[in-house]
């Protein structure tokens, strides 16, 4: 889903992680190619942007209130699941703070979103959103053993990586062509 008028897309970490080239099909048939501006494995949260050789403008989502969230509200998943394109369904928000397992051991993730909006393969970094049509979090997962159970990161945990992915620190493998030594001079 694009999160900036200046093309920044905000996906899951997962969807990209070994791709060579991304290419992104808006709803309306465009296509651009994309190139990955930074990820994070822990959070699942990958930033992309789309690369125009225009100053074209994305129509980008808006995000709801991060703690702006009731349980049994209405909520709406968009995503593209198994390729068949452009798809939304509606369910409810059911919990606020789930921690699947994963093969019998608990995921080491923040309190996902539960909801029973169909959420399939290739839903993974559509967004879910509420009735307002805020985004409220990125769709990452379902639950295979079951029918209907779905989850989504909070949008309060997709902030959270994007502010460490524009932190200094996070991107320490950059080289910005200066070189310091520590070392003290007599």
């Amino acid at each position: 889903m694009i999160i900036d008028d200046d093309g920044y897309i905000l996906t899951n970490a997962h969807v990209v992680r070994r791709a060579d080239r991304i290419e992104v099909v808006l709803h309306d048939g465009r296509k651009y190619e994309a190139q990955a501006y930074a990820g994070d494995d822990q959070s699942d949260v990958a930033l992309l942007r789309i690369i125009t050789d225009k100053n074209e403008k994305f129509p980008a989502v808006n995000f709801a209130k991060p703690d702006d969230l009731l349980l049994g509200e209405t909520v709406i998943a968009l995503g593209n699941p198994f390729g068949l394109g452009s798809s939304i369904s509606k369910g409810i928000l059911s919990s606020k703070n789930r921690r699947p397992e994963i093969e019998g051991t608990p995921l080491d993730v923040a309190d996902w979103l539960q909801t029973d909006a169909a959420i399939n393969p290739g839903n993974s970094g559509g967004p879910l959103i509420n009735l307002r049509g805020n985004m409220i979090g990125l769709n990452v997962a379902v639950y295979k053993d079951a029918q209907g159970i779905g989850f989504a990161i909070p949008l309060k945990r997709v902030a959270t990586a994007l502010g460490e992915i524009f932190m200094p620190e996070f991107l320490s493998g950059l080289w910005f062509g200066a070189r310091v030594d520590a070392g003290v001079q007599p």
